[in-house]
């Protein structure tokens, strides 16, 4: 990872390191992103501007290439984006990362996480087994962070990057029942929906069978994730305990695999659908290093 060029000046015998330079353009002092001088015919940078964005609030789904507050002008120099503690960067699709790169900064870019969070969407709960039928499995997680240009990320001085997570997956849907019965209809229950990974992951949807024998009662959906959790499986249909329909698992908490629904019980049954896997936390087109 190349460094930033450093410009001193020596002032008063003391030679500082220039934070700043500006250039007179008919009668208007302007700020220079980065200067260049020509050495033996060839242009060499001496000096780059650095601009420094700090996330003001909770955000969705942010690319770097058209965020409001990095300017044109920002974007030829170096840039450092702060994502403070109280400050959560999600995304509520799996198929868009909660943070990209983008590619349009020229000069060194680098995200510092002051305790806060990037975190991708959850995956989507699976879906509840009809009669003897298994559930579907969980969706997969989404991408955290997508970086795709070579980066550097201060993150406090953790190895592991916890501040960056993966979606979490989607819970398996539970597995449905079937009972045999001699003297009324047979019995069926469906499997209950998956849970919604964290975060914002979608509910897995229930079957609606229910039938046969009394009392019953119907299976539920998934609940869906939110940002700061994830969401849990919904119940089986259960016809007079002699056909009961898996519970479904529950979503993944961020950077964690969502949990397998549960399997039917009944005289035959489906299994539960499996968890889904938790998504990328960072997934690289460029490449990182850490501080």
């Amino acid at each position: 990872m190349p460094t930033a060029p450093a410009t001193q000046v020596k002032h008063a015998g003391v030679h500082k390191t220039v934070s700043g330079i500006q250039v007179k353009e008919s009668g208007v002092w302007k700020r220079v992103v980065k200067g260049q001088v020509n050495d033996l015919g060839t242009w060499k940078t001496f000096f780059v501007n650095k601009t420094t964005v700090t996330i003001p609030d909770v955000t969705a789904n942010i690319d770097l290439d058209n965020y409001f507050l990095i300017t044109a002008e920002a974007k030829l120099g170096d840039v450092d984006v702060i994502i403070p503690g109280d400050i959560f960067v999600y995304s509520d699709d799996v198929n868009v990362p909660a943070f990209k790169t983008g590619t349009e900064i020229e000069g060194i870019l680098t995200i510092i996480f002051n305790d806060g969070y990037i975190v991708g969407a959850g995956g989507t709960g699976g879906t509840g087994g009809n009669s003897a039928a298994n559930g579907s499995a969980g969706g997969t997680g989404g991408i955290g962070l997508l970086v795709e240009k070579d980066i550097v990320i201060d993150n406090n001085n953790s190895a592991s990057l916890p501040h960056v997570l993966g979606g979490g997956g989607g819970g398996g849907g539970g597995g449905g029942a079937f009972a045999n019965q001699a003297f009324s209809r047979d019995d069926r229950a469906g499997g209950g929906g998956g849970g919604g990974g964290r975060s914002f992951g979608i509910g897995g949807t229930k079957s609606s069978e229910v039938s046969g024998s009394t009392p019953r009662s119907g299976a539920a959906n998934g609940g869906a994730g939110d940002r700061d959790s994830s969401g849990n499986g919904g119940a089986g249909a259960n016809v007079d305990g002699d056909a009961i329909g898996g519970t479904g698992g529950a979503g993944g908490a961020g950077g964690a695999n969502g949990s397998n629904g549960a399997n039917g019980s009944g005289e035959s049954v489906g299994a539960g659908g499996a968890g889904g896997a938790a998504g990328t936390a960072i997934s690289n087109d460029g490449s990182f290093t850490t501080s």
